[in-house]
């Protein structure tokens, strides 16, 4: 049997660290009585403790978000499974016209999580001509950005879903599961760099819808390192996930492409490491696949169905390896093969021309 003492030592210390955890946690609305409320989300991000947490209750939230310190950032769903929503204030949004920023620094990057929440850009009143909007951004940060919905950024050919950037002397990643991103008008995930070695941008499962006529890229990477793997990307044109970095090689796997004028593009990569697009589904795209720039680069086991074009495209573009795609409908299997690239185990079904050379 346990003295008195020890069992008064042991509640002590669970006191101590239920009081700590509380401490750390603070609330947005009221349906965490316990926790310290605040009415706004801004209002409970800056009373936050370095690395402490911040649960947002069901409700719309018009208002703009900026988070400048390492946190978690958590919707809490109502019990029909709605998250809070972010939506422009009434006075319209300020600064870089972003909903929900994440604002590092070069020196010194940190992480912020965010989970659970709607950012909704309807009414933003955003121009054009002098601005842009965006949902969620990313500046010089990491963290994991998971279960969100980023919607109705288009207030006319310059909406972001989520803008992700990284610098030339900062080290970070930021990974975006599971989200879904729909309605913008220019870029659903934009993810950039300087050109730097490492900023690295993982999606996964994302769902990236847009039927707007203006969209440039359902998802983009540019200079920046990543995986893009089991996302679904639906538009009406422009480019479907594109791949452009320069000094390795990067990963576009097991991606659904619909709809797109060019379904994946792979850029320049004048790396050690090969580009690999491996077990996508293209379907009903102008170009399913377009490899432009010469370099190390893998095609291989997609399936490309109905493209207008040209299923794949290697834009004379030496150092590529097409292997086991299967290709249905269209005029041009694999088009402008240059001498230096390697053709195996293709299969084509309903194709006017299997293969055509560099003219």
């Amino acid at each position: 049997m346990k003295s008195p003492s020890i069992l008064f030592s042991v509640g002590i210390c669970l006191f101590l660290a239920t009081a700590t955890s509380a401490a750390q946690t603070l609330a947005v609305g009221n349906c965490r009585p316990h926790l310290t409320s605040y009415s706004t989300i801004s209002a409970a991000v800056t009373a936050a403790p370095y690395g402490g947490t911040v649960l947002v209750c069901p409700g719309t939230y018009p208002e703009q978000v900026t988070i400048a310190q390492p946190l978690i950032l958590m919707g809490l769903k109502s019990a029909t499974g709605v998250e809070p929503v972010i939506t422009v204030p009434s006075g319209g949004l300020l600064g870089d016209d972003a909903q929900l920023s994440v604002q590092g620094t070069d020196d010194a990057p940190f992480a912020v999580d965010i989970s659970n929440l709607a950012v909704d850009g309807t009414g933003s009143g955003v121009e054009c001509s002098t601005g842009s909007l965006t949902g969620i951004k990313y500046v010089f940060a990491s963290g994991t950005v998971e279960h969100v919905n980023v919607r109705h950024q288009s207030p006319g050919g310059c909406g972001i879903g989520i803008e992700l950037s990284g610098g030339i002397f900062v080290v970070n990643t930021v990974n975006v599961l599971d989200s879904r991103i729909e309605d913008f008008d220019a870029f659903g995930i934009f993810a950039s760099s300087d050109g730097a070695t490492g900023f690295l941008v993982n999606l996964t499962l994302n769902s990236v819808v847009s039927v707007r006529p203006s969209v440039q890229s359902g998802i983009e990477y540019l200079l920046t390192d990543g995986v893009a793997e089991r996302n679904a990307v639906v538009l009406s044109g422009g480019t479907g996930l594109e791949l452009a970095n320069l000094f390795s090689g990067m990963t576009a796997r097991s991606n659904t492409v619909i709809g797109a004028t060019l379904g994946i593009v792979a850029g320049t990569n004048e790396g050690p490491t090969p580009t690999s697009i491996d077990g996508n589904y293209l379907f009903n795209n102008g170009t399913g696949i377009l490899v432009s720039f010469s370099g190390e680069k893998i095609v291989k086991a997609n399936a490309i169905v109905l493209s207008s074009t040209a299923a794949i495209n290697l834009d004379c573009s030496d150092q590529v390896a097409a292997e086991n795609n299967n290709i249905f409908g269209a005029p041009v299997g694999i088009a402008n093969v240059a001498s230096g690239d390697t053709l195996t185990g293709n299969v084509f079904y309903f194709v006017t021309d299997k293969t055509t050379s560099c003219p």
